[in-house]
């Protein structure tokens, strides 16, 4: 038996007072303590009531090195609460939104005033995405104020793991939540203080267990934090576009495809493809394949995207040999499709693969070696140096 609740269809454009009426009936200010009673809320922040807002009058982030005006051009590349760019359920949640509109039994993005007069999005951002997209110049808000970017970053947390489906926060994200918060001097760098504000931001999220790994992984990391992007298809595209790699300039016969790491299996089809009918009567010289590792996951983003890419290399390369020898019985000359490299995705890795370069597998170490056996490689090196010196 299917359950039927009120949806406002994508094609409507925009939300209506109707519609705002049938979302505080179906969400009560008096049902969800956790959500509106200052009493449960962060310290530091008060529910003002929910209200129909322009989305230009929403600010999507604090960070210095985002444009903070909603942008689509610039949007989501990252986001604030977000350990690995995105939510792990982003794509899910956009998906539900195309297939069935956007619910209102469901509890509403929300919006906080901060001390600078300008008004930030908490928690919502994947819904955001998708309603700027279909062009809707309006959206239902819970609208708070902070009176600290601390209490602001905390509920940014903490909203995050109440509504259900929903792209909830992760492990991850606590962790990087309050690496920032002894960064900014909020939180003292100690195991005590670091279990307060993990109990504070996620309550009932995890078992003590997990929050005492992760006040222990924060107590080991001393405050730092790892900036991740996580990047679609599209933006993809644009951080291609942005840093120079441009399909065929000045007639060199270059062309680029970007392909996920996650479609490994189907990788060699989709270059055969693109090649034969997307660029079908151009002179291509060489089509170039480009990888995207997706959002990251896993407590060790380093990890995740040296892993994706290696795991991506490997089964591409199996998978080409297998087709060469079976079909061909032998190896044919590879003179148009290569796979050619990598988008950078981890910040803590930039003084190895810059942020704003290809990271290739045809020049340096990688043209012969895995990360893992460079890392493994590097390993050795260094306990020879260590065995030496001793």
């Amino acid at each position: 038996m299917s359950i039927k609740v009120h949806s406002v269809p994508l094609s409507a454009k925009k939300f209506t007072k109707q519609d705002l009426e049938i979302s505080l009936k179906y969400i009560s200010t008096d049902v969800y303590p956790g959500l509106y009673s200052d009493d449960e809320l962060p310290k530091g922040t008060k529910f003002v009531g929910r209200k129909l807002m322009n989305i230009n009058d929403i600010n999507i982030s604090l960070e210095d090195n985002i444009d903070s005006k909603l942008d689509t051009d610039k949007l989501f590349m990252s986001q604030d609460p977000r350990e690995f760019g995105r939510g792990i359920d982003a794509d899910k949640v956009q998906a539900s939104i195309e297939a069935y509109g956007f619910k209102l039994s469901k509890i509403p993005m929300s919006v906080s005033l901060l001390l600078d007069g300008k008004d930030y999005i908490v928690n919502g951002r994947t819904r955001l995405e998708k309603l700027m997209k279909e062009g809707f110049t309006n959206v239902i808000v819970d609208y708070y104020t902070s009176c600290s970017e601390d209490a602001f970053s905390r509920m940014t947390v903490y909203t995050n793991g109440v509504e259900d489906p929903s792209s909830p926060h992760t492990k991850g994200d606590i962790i990087k939540h309050c690496n920032h918060a002894i960064a900014m001097g909020w939180i003292k760098a100690e195991y005590d203080s670091i279990m307060k504000r993990i109990e504070e931001v996620a309550p009932g999220s995890f078992t003590w267990q997990t929050n005492n790994k992760m006040a222990l992984v924060v107590c080991g990391s001393q405050g730092r934090t790892n900036k991740v992007v996580s990047l679609s298809e599209s933006k993809a595209k644009d951080w291609m576009q942005k840093y120079g790699y441009i399909d065929n300039v000045k007639n060199n016969g270059i062309y680029y495809k970007i392909i996920s790491t996650s479609f490994y299996s189907k990788a060699i089809t989709m270059a055969a493809k693109y090649l034969m009918h997307d660029l079908k009567g151009l002179h291509v010289k060489e089509l170039r394949l480009v990888l995207q590792t997706d959002t990251l996951d896993g407590a060790d983003p380093e990890l995740s995207w040296k892993s994706k890419t290696d795991t991506f290399r490997n089964k591409y390369e199996s998978s080409l040999r297998d087709i060469e020898q079976g079909y061909f019985n032998k190896f044919e000359t590879r003179t148009t499709i290569k796979l050619f490299g990598v988008i950078p995705a981890v910040q803590s890795l930039a003084h190895l693969y810059p942020m704003d370069k290809l990271v290739m597998f045809h020049v340096g170490k990688l043209k012969d070696n895995t990360f893992s056996e460079i890392d493994t490689n590097d390993q050795e090196e260094e306990n020879n140096l260590f065995r030496l010196a001793a």
